[in-house]
């Protein structure tokens, strides 16, 4: 099992200076920052951890980047592992002996821990004990120092009751609005030595989903685009014909919409009227189910070009 420690060191890896390191930096999600902002004022304070943060949310909204930030404004250390790499009850108690004070530790999808594992940190997160059994079968409770536990999963309707309810803070990641996209997709292009029109941004994300990680995709490949066309790396400038040019190229459509998806919709056109069954849509695309309904069919819903029925899927 690989744990990641983090030091809050200010001096920061470059290969990570893409990503924010305060609340400042982070754009969006102003709810959720105004209540971090308030837990660990208090925190501070009184000099204990922060209350047990759990983050739900869509992948690549940021939660890994806001529990770093938390981190870095707490000043202390943040061990990060996911729930997947956890397999024996002996792992975690690990990496909890191994806590520091006030350390922070985040777990990621945490929907995947197995039950017998999940059912540690209950005692651990509310007393900051571990009960363990010896060889002898006798019961022993290990102290072990306090901590803040951040947790993140994308999966939130997977979590038992009795594991929501030992957060002290529970955070749903929001979409982002066009303005904050706008600034989202400003921070990245400026982060790539991308010279633009700023009339461009608006222009510019209408043709992206509102993912912080998706976009910061979307402006590498449109760094390696220019460079190419260019031939230079100091000069990358982005104008409109540049910009019509990479979208014909990337087969970009209005929202994100890639030639997968029109392929989709194709499909429902081709029944239409009559409803679609998954399994026809994934033979036809060639993707297997889970693929379709997890990438694909999310945009196009949010998008309102199809729905749902319990016969299958149709066009809005």
């Amino acid at each position: 099992m690989e744990v990641k420690k983090i030091s809050t060191d200010k001096n920061l890896n470059k290969k990570a200076s893409f990503r924010p390191s305060n609340f400042k930096q982070f754009v969006g999600q102003n709810n959720i920052k105004k209540v971090l902002q308030s837990s660990i004022s208090s925190a501070k304070q009184r000099n204990q951890p922060i209350g047990h943060t759990l983050f739900a949310g869509p992948s690549g909204f940021g939660k890994t980047t806001l529990a770093n930030i938390v981190a870095n404004s707490m000043n202390v250390n943040i061990k990060i592992i996911t729930g997947y790499a956890i397999s024996k009850p002996s792992e975690l108690i690990s990496v909890l002996s191994n806590l520091q004070k006030g350390d922070i530790l985040f777990i990621d999808e945490i929907h995947r821990l197995k039950a017998p594992i999940e059912e540690i940190l209950y005692i651990a997160m509310e007393d900051f004990v571990i009960d363990m059994v010896t060889p002898e079968w006798d019961d022993l409770r290990v102290p072990i120092e306090p901590f803040s536990l951040l947790w993140a999963t994308t999966k939130m309707q997977s979590l038992s009751n009795p594991l929501k309810n030992r957060f002290i803070y529970k955070f749903h990641f929001t979409d982002y609005s066009s303005k904050e996209k706008q600034l989202i997709i400003e921070k990245y292009l400026q982060n790539e030595n991308i010279q633009y029109n700023k009339k461009l941004l608006k222009t510019i994300s209408q043709n992206l989903v509102s993912v912080p990680r998706e976009i910061r995709n979307f402006c590498i490949k449109l760094r390696d685009y220019l460079i190419s066309q260019i031939n230079q790396t100091n000069q990358l400038n982005l104008t409109d014909k540049r910009w019509q040019d990479f979208k014909s190229w990337a087969n970009i459509q209005f929202g994100w919409l890639t030639h997968i998806h029109s392929r989709y919709i194709e499909i429902l056109k081709e029944y239409q009227p009559k409803p679609v069954g998954l399994k026809t849509i994934s033979l036809k695309l060639w993707i297997n189910e889970k693929a379709v309904e997890n990438d694909i069919e999310p945009l196009l819903l949010k998008q309102w070009k199809i729905k749902k029925t319990s016969q299958g899927r149709t066009l809005c």
